[in-house]
């Protein structure tokens, strides 16, 4: 072989690499925009419903879970007496 077909190769096999390690940082960094995005969606979402249920007029007590972890809550203003507040 000579040298012009070697220095073709060896720039082609470069330039497949760079493109390979461009793509990938691309997608690594697109799946974890969507991860944090879930996650952050995820947790709005559990604290309003939280929230929600902490509202409910008829001051009953919720339960939460995590796994295998559960607790009861109620909103410390039905412990007094006061109605929640309603938005």
């Amino acid at each position: 072989m000579n040298k012009q077909k070697i220095s073709i190769i060896v720039l082609s096999l470069i330039v497949i690499a760079f493109s390979i390690y461009t793509a990938k940082n691309i997608f690594d960094s697109y799946s974890l925009k969507v991860f944090e995005s879930g996650y952050s969606n995820g947790y709005v979402k559990a604290v309003e419903e939280v929230i929600t249920s902490a509202k409910d007029e008829a001051c009953n007590a919720f339960s939460v879970y995590n796994n295998d972890e559960e607790v009861n809550l109620i909103n410390i203003d039905c412990l007094y007496g006061e109605e929640p507040e309603q938005e």
